[in-house]
């Protein structure tokens, strides 16, 4: 075989893993979103309910919007601490270890560290994106589980995790309606790091994103 396709097989190879990656992302994700509806105590879902309103500046019993629902939803699965200090994405992985494949347990784990993050779009090439993260010199490249993002905006909330070749964001998307919600994020987080050297930014997204999401 010459080198040609020796390089046409590995992209073939890579692109099918990729593919596998994906949908079995997807399948974690419904699946732990499925467990969490299931399982989770009023008394847990009454406490988050009110600190996101609280977070987010809303009215004690303001109905949430689509977006914001969804929103919670996404945050509720892998952010909100519970009462015992745990979320509610790792104790899917715990309580369900025995049913999940190797896989699984290698994305919940990445899951487990994702956070929603500001990104900045510099080209859509069908259903590759490639983008800078606000705190990161480095372009990467990724694909959505929607495969549908809004490609007038420069700036976007995204929750992602690598598999082979791009990065796989799932859930939903927010559009940064003002380049200054990053400028204040990256304030932020310069003033945590004062008080707190070894925060990285990915813990700091973890506990203080919600302030940020709907930011003017």
């Amino acid at each position: 075989m010459d080198m040609e396709g020796s390089i046409l097989d590995l992209n073939s190879f890579r692109e099918t893993k990729q593919l596998q990656g994906e949908k079995n992302a997807v399948q974690l994700y419904k699946l732990a979103g499925d467990y969490t509806e299931r399982t989770a105590n009023i008394r847990e879902k009454v406490r988050a309910k009110h600190l996101f309103r609280k977070t987010l500046g809303l009215p004690p019993e303001a109905a949430f919007t689509s977006l914001q629902n969804e929103v919670f939803q996404n945050w509720f699965l892998f952010d909100y601490k519970t009462i015992q200090g745990s979320t509610m994405f790792s104790l899917f992985l715990k309580n369900n270890s025995r049913q999940l494949s190797e896989p699984d347990l290698i994305q919940g784990a990445l899951f487990l560290t994702s956070a929603m993050e500001p990104i900045r779009i510099i080209k859509i090439d069908h259903n590759v994106i490639t983008a800078f993260g606000a705190e990161s010199e480095s372009p990467f490249q990724m694909r959505h589980m929607h495969r549908n993002l809004p490609e007038t905006c420069e700036w976007l909330f995204i929750r992602k995790i690598p598999i082979q070749m791009f990065d796989f964001a799932m859930g939903p998307v927010l559009p940064v309606k003002n380049k200054v919600t990053v400028d204040r994020m990256l304030d932020a987080y310069s003033e945590a790091k004062k008080k707190f050297p070894e925060l990285t930014w990915r813990a700091f997204l973890k506990t203080n994103v919600l302030y940020f999401l709907f930011g003017e």
